[in-house]
């Protein structure tokens, strides 16, 4: 199956899945709409009800029922203009509740009607035993009711229903069940889903990870075995001269493979935990100093120039010298890789209060913005044309990554393609 095959069917997959998402959102908001629709007729008619019987029990049965007033999602007003006792708007309250399966908390209000002052409230626990058993909580606002003198004043009353959308949820019983389970079957898919495309990927890139390693790995194995076998034919006739030559091709070759296989090893190492990183106090202007030295018979042999500008005031931090001065020095190795031209590096630092910045730039190829946000991935190499014309694992920036983090630090860096790219090691003070 090709990668474009993948790919269509990945998306068509994920369309798919977004529909179901959607389609989902939608019934259950129009759902959860409904029950609130038909909570707010229940209350309407309840609280109508309330108004009627109040009328009646203040010997005013010839008033017109009032209306009720929604005067938010969860309160009403209800506008009486007769006298009750709270004792006895409890009452009529619970059992409309009652009878109408209304089993919500909610607190009520008793108002005067001129400049609607409150004069007494209470709050009624629907979902209490008592309240199951048909009989209403009397809570110490009943006393105070009683000893309130009876001016006989005009009242009007207010309702705030309690975790409105709690209730409403609970009450859409097999929509609610159905809708989370959709949700959990859906959430499951898409992880394992985006799990098999990232191993596909990782598989991808570990692939081309070994045909790195072998490539690099070919060239100092073949240098080695060139040399060794010219000293093991020829030791008797080559002059000490050809023979020093041949052992230094064997010595920096098997330098080279120690390296390369070191690079993979101490990177698993430390992802690992298994390797401390040895903090101490430095200055990094030394570490910088002795990065620079090493490469410059490298820089000296491409006619290209390797500069630094060591500004920072105080350049004393707390790491790892061994780690930060590989930093450091994958940072201008890939600066020299990828340049087509003679190299041209520039290092410069600068500090703060809190931060010392290190810049590593260079003149080279550049990062196409494409690639942006995939260059501190492991095994990942910026493609420049063909796969093995640049050295390499694709494991330096993954590398810079994960030691800056650890130093609690980041790794930054801006680019663009046939113009260069500069990175940014900022580390705490």
């Amino acid at each position: 199956m090709t990668n474009n095959t993948i790919r269509i069917i990945f998306t068509l997959m994920l369309l798919t899945v977004g529909g179901l998402f959607i389609t989902q959102a939608y019934w259950f908001k129009k759902s959860f709409n409904l029950e609130k629709a038909q909570l707010n007729e229940k209350l309407n008619i309840a609280l109508r009800n309330v108004a009627h019987q109040l009328l009646i029990l203040d010997n005013d049965s010839t008033s017109l029922i009032p209306p009720i007033t929604q005067t938010s999602s969860n309160e009403f007003l209800i506008e009486t203009g007769c006298y009750f006792k709270l004792i006895t708007l409890e009452k009529v309250l619970f059992q409309e509740f009652l009878e109408r399966d209304i089993n919500v908390d909610f607190d009520y209000l008793i108002l005067k009607t001129d400049g609607q002052q409150i004069v007494l409230g209470n709050t009624i626990i629907n979902r209490s035993p008592e309240r199951k058993s048909g009989s209403p909580l009397m809570g110490p606002t009943e006393v105070a009711c009683r000893m309130r003198p009876d001016s006989k004043e005009n009242l009007n009353f207010k309702i705030r229903i309690h975790n409105e959308t709690t209730y409403l949820l609970g009450s859409m019983g097999i929509w609610m069940y159905s809708s989370m389970t959709l949700i959990l079957i859906l959430s499951v898919f898409t992880f394992t889903l985006l799990a098999i495309v990232r191993s596909k990927k990782l598989d991808l890139l570990k692939k081309d990870f070994v045909n790195n390693m072998t490539h690099e790995l070919k060239t100092p194995i073949a240098n080695i075995a060139m040399a060794s076998d010219t000293l093991r034919k020829k030791h008797g006739e080559m002059e000490p001269e050809k023979r020093s030559k041949y052992a230094d091709i064997i010595y920096k070759e098997n330098h080279r493979l120690h390296h390369l296989v070191d690079q993979v090893l101490q990177l698993s190492e430390i992802e690992k935990e298994e390797e401390t990183l040895h903090f101490v106090d430095f200055n990094i202007h030394e570490i910088i100093e002795k990065a620079q030295g090493s490469f410059e018979p490298i820089i000296r042999s491409k006619n290209g120039k390797l500069s630094s500008h060591l500004q920072a005031q105080n350049a004393t931090i707390f790491g790892d010298q061994s780690h930060l001065r590989n930093v450091i020095s994958n940072l201008i190795e890939n600066a020299i890789k990828y340049s087509t031209s003679p190299p041209e590096i520039v290092i410069e630092t600068f500090s703060n209060a809190k931060e010392l910045i290190i810049e590593v730039s260079d003149h080279g190829i550049g990062i196409n913005k494409s690639n942006h946000d995939k260059i501190f991935g492991k095994f990942y190499r910026v493609e420049t044309g063909n796969v093995h014309n640049t050295k390499g694992y694709g494991l330096g920036l993954s590398y810079v990554k994960l030691i800056m983090d650890l130093h609690k630090g980041k790794v930054s860096f801006n680019s663009k393609e046939g113009q260069g790219s500069t990175f940014t090691l900022t580390l705490p003070i």
